[in-house]
């Protein structure tokens, strides 16, 4: 167990090295990067401080190797024979040595006592306990508080709230299930539990927009797993209870956690939305609200920690991508941890430094051998492109994008069109929404689109263009503003036809998406028929709903809402498709039905068809439900050319 702890010792030593540079680091970092890749960096270090694989394992190759060199050198032999330390010394990482007496034997009072104690062996035991009453303690507590909210609080029923969660759930792509409970003692809305998590929101009077951001927020920790990986933290600092850097490593990975969530949250939202969704952490800061529980995710985090997302979440400049810090992080972890170790002094080590020195002896004739190996591995290899690798290069390439002065480089995918092609990056999420027009998940302001103008002159396209209020720019470049978003045209000119690419961002990323689109636009290139074939290896491939087909699902909806509101059952069955099953259920409401209309299938929907099937749904009032919405969604399937109901139900 002594080895053990040492080992445990040096992985503290080595990363409280990094955390002190990551909080010295800290304003930079979170004024140039967001803070999920800082958070990240928490998430591997806290894994890091869990395995046992410390700087003293690399210490003992790179002594055998530091007397493997000394083998090949009869001069330098006879050196290290007389100060065989300052051999050793150039190969050496940073060792903390721990006193010769910590593994002295301690003398027992009984002479009947034959175990051999060391002062290693107490101080073990001591960190052992250390950590289990340190994990026991969060366990305890968060179990008490867990039940507490189990046999107290209430299941919340209410529909305003339901059906809000089930928005934010296909919002954010949840799949599964989480219990919504109200307890009167919860200080903030939180989830608490790994089994089975609930949602727990005080009893408080939430008003719509409040709480579409306090669920979102929670729903955001639900879906990164953010309970887990407090418990990460939780256990890491249990083992490395005796190093304050560690406890401190803790809580700066607890605020990171909320920062991201926050950027989440608010991710491809405007000004104004940041400032509502501030406004309402402000209202659960004049709540007073307190901490419970550590294994648990908090709306409020006290008032140092709100200070730092309100200013967080209203910065207007775009932050980098942080995947190089975060790959020098892993790299300076792995490689402190080989450096950094402890071990016993020399003295209590003189016989197996002379084992080890034997054991050199013994290999100096066979030096000679392994470093003819070592100069065939790092021969240079032939490198063999098969077709499979040429063909896979077609489909992705590497674009450099340049931003404020620095090279930034992502892998890009191949787009293919009605006619031509393109490549998008892969880190921003594009998919196809509409025939000719892509659009990011990042920011649905963000868009790009193509039109054909064929047979067309160069003087009828500009005309247009002018018409429609854009200014030339530069040769076959185009721009114009309308409010906050600027847009551009940029025309590709091919024998009588005639390409323009469109695209649009807001007017405070012009720096970054400013500088983006035109290196996109380079890319276009026409393609053939046989290339519009390969879409299923393309961004935004699959197939989509057209103008047609959209037509007649909203033509199908309307008339099977009559029949639904009415309680026809005999004239919804005509609706419904062959594979349909279940009962035929009609509207239940009292109310009166008003502001129907078909949702899904505008422009600005994605209106994908996945497996046959598309999505689709109807927002209408109750008047019995004045301050809200309600939606019926359906899923439809192509039967003999025609549209029908494979599913319908009420959201919430």
């Amino acid at each position: 167990m002594g080895n053990i702890f040492l080992s445990i010792l040096g992985i503290s030593v080595s990363i409280g090295l990094i955390v002190i540079g990551l909080i010295f680091l800290t304003p930079f970092l979170n004024k140039r990067y967001a803070a999920k890749w800082k958070y990240l960096i928490w998430i591997f270090l806290a894994l890091r401080l869990l395995i046992p694989f410390s700087g003293a394992n690399g210490q003992d190759v790179m002594d055998r190797m530091s007397q493997l060199k000394v083998g090949t050198n009869s001069e330098s032999e006879e050196n290290d024979a007389n100060n065989p330390t300052d051999t050793a010394m150039p190969y050496r990482g940073i060792v903390v040595e721990i006193p010769a007496q910590m593994t002295t034997p301690i003398k027992a009072s009984s002479e009947k006592s034959t175990a051999d104690i060391t002062m290693l062996d107490i101080v073990t035991l001591v960190w052992i306990i250390g950590s289990l009453i340190f994990i026991f303690v969060h366990l305890i507590s968060y179990s008490h508080y867990k039940r507490q909210v189990l046999k107290n609080g209430k299941m919340i029923k209410e529909t305003r709230i339901l059906s809000q969660i089930f928005r934010l759930k296909r919002e954010l792509h949840i799949s599964r299930t989480v219990c919504v409970m109200e307890y009167d003692e919860a200080e903030s809305p939180m989830i608490i539990g790994f089994i089975k998590p609930v949602l727990v929101l005080p009893k408080e009077q939430y008003n719509s927009e409040d709480l579409f951001f306090i669920l979102k927020h929670e729903l955001v920790h639900f879906k990164r797993g953010d309970v887990y990986l407090k418990l990460l933290f939780v256990t890491a600092n249990a083992v490395h209870w005796f190093n304050p850097i560690i406890w401190i490593m803790q809580k700066e990975a607890v605020i990171d956690m909320e920062l991201s969530c926050d950027e989440r949250v608010t991710q491809g939202t405007s000004f104004e939305l940041r400032k509502a969704y501030t406004e309402t952490l402000l209202s659960m800061l004049h709540k007073q609200c307190v901490r419970k529980t550590v294994l648990s995710t908090q709306f409020y985090g006290g008032k140092k920690i709100m200070k730092k997302r309100f200013k967080n979440i209203l910065i207007r400049n775009r932050k980098k991508n942080g995947i190089s810090i975060l790959i020098c992080a892993v790299v300076l972890s792995i490689t402190l941890g080989m450096l950094v170790g402890c071990s016993v002094t020399k003295e209590n080590t003189e016989k197996e430094n002379i084992e080890n020195e034997d054991t050199a002896n013994e290999d100096m004739g066979n030096v000679s051998e392994p470093s003819e190996l070592e100069a065939a591995q790092t021969a240079p290899t032939p490198v063999d492109n098969s077709s499979t690798e040429n063909n896979a290069l077609e489909n992705t390439i590497t674009l450099t994008f340049s931003k404020e002065g620095e090279q930034e480089q992502k892998q890009a995918t191949l787009a293919i069109g009605n006619g031509y092609s393109f490549y998008l990056p892969d880190d921003e999420k594009w998919h196809l929404s509409a025939p000719d027009l892509w659009t990011t998940d990042i920011n649905e302001q963000i868009a790009l689109w193509v039109t054909h103008f064929e047979g067309e002159s160069v003087d009828s396209v500009n005309q247009k263009l002018e018409d429609d209020g854009y200014t030339e720019d530069d040769s076959y470049k185009w721009w114009k503003q309308e409010g906050d978003l600027l847009y551009h045209a940029e025309q590709k000119v091919f024998e009588n036809n005639i390409w323009v690419i469109f695209y649009s961002y807001p007017v405070d990323f012009q720096e970054g998406w400013g500088r983006e689109f035109p290196v996109i636009v380079n890319t276009f290139a026409l393609s053939d028929g046989a290339e519009n074939g390969e879409m299923n290896n393309a961004v935004g491939t699959g197939e989509y709903l057209g103008v047609e087909d959209c037509q007649k699902i909203r033509t199908v909806l309307e008339a099977f809402a009559e029949s639904y509101f009415n309680g026809d059952v005999g004239a919804i069955q005509k609706f419904l498709a062959s594979t349909y099953e279940g009962e035929v259920d009609i509207y239940e409401g009292t109310g009166m039905i008003s502001d129907l209309t078909v949702k899904g299938l505008s422009d600005t929907d994605e209106k994908k068809i996945e497996n046959g099937k598309c999505n689709a749904s109807i927002e209408f009032r109750d008047s019995n439900y004045e301050d809200m919405f309600l939606y019926l969604t359906f899923i439809l399937v192509k039967e003999q050319g025609e549209w029908k109901i494979q599913f319908y139900g009420m959201e919430g």
